[in-house]
């Protein structure tokens, strides 16, 4: 069915852009928001219902066979132009219902990423798609690590962060426990006491673990964990950002 907004002011304009914008609104209506027609139609493809699709209408003439059957309103470009965030987005925009976190995917999984206060969207969104590129279907996230479901990290993702099965942790330390009991290996990265990636065996399960760009993992958690490891590299830099170490451990340890 397709509808026409022509004011800025109506209201489920305004709902889309509090759910786009406020992580709050994003839990209480359990919708997130995404923008661009390569993004919305990916979605879409994966399997997503939108609850609204909103386009110009020629962005909707481009691609209307794609939201067959979605709730679709074309907007005029005053309601466009409020949308919009940034030179990027060309004219489609859409709310989605959030999946559920499932529980038994997590503690089942052969391989498990865990991140520990990632507070950056970019890099938070990196890792979700280096994960999803080698074959992560579960992610655990502490309480302080950045929404997956802002507008940043779904584009910084290109949708990863909403296909994986987020899992929320309340105590990592708690949690990291519980996976060490089910026989999971679970690898802190750090650099005190670590051994250098590629030195110590590992299998599966495995539970990775990707701390906070600034500080790393915690320690009590480090200590929870079974496996300490570390990327070997020149002494001219501190370290790694963290999407980019994220992405040398799913790679070296790809065929745990």
């Amino acid at each position: 069915m397709v509808n026409y907004i022509e004011s800025k002011d109506n209201p489920k304009i305004k709902n889309a852009l509090k759910i786009a914008n406020d992580a709050g609104a994003r839990r209480k209506n359990n919708m997130f928001f995404a923008a661009t027609s390569k993004v919305v139609v990916d979605i879409l493809s994966a399997g997503f219902k939108a609850v609204s699709v909103f386009c110009l209408q020629e962005e909707y003439d481009r691609i209307a066979d794609r939201l067959e059957g979605e709730n679709v309103y074309i907007v005029s470009p005053a309601v466009a132009e409020k949308l919009n965030e940034g030179k990027t987005e060309d004219g489609v925009w859409a709310l989605f219902e959030m999946k559920q976190q499932d529980e038994d995917s997590v503690f089942t999984a052969d391989k498990l990423l865990v991140l520990e206060d990632v507070q950056d969207p970019t890099n938070i969104g990196a890792i979700m798609r280096t994960a999803l590129a080698f074959d992560y279907d579960n992610v655990a996230v502490s309480k302080k690590c950045a929404d997956v479901y802002s507008r940043k990290v779904i584009r910084t993702s290109m949708t990863a962060s909403v296909k994986l099965n987020v899992y929320k942790v309340d105590d990592m330390v708690e949690f990291t426990r519980t996976l060490n009991e089910k026989g999971f290996t679970t690898v802190a990265t750090c650099l005190e006491g670590a051994s250098e990636l590629g030195t110590v065996p590992v299998k599966l399960p495995l539970a990775l673990y990707i701390g906070n760009e600034g500080n790393g993992m915690s320690q009590q958690v480090i200590d929870s964990c079974g496996v300490k490891v570390k990327i070997p590299m020149s002494d001219r830099i501190e370290s790694l950002n963290a999407a980019v170490s994220a992405a040398v451990l799913m790679w070296e340890l790809r065929g745990k």
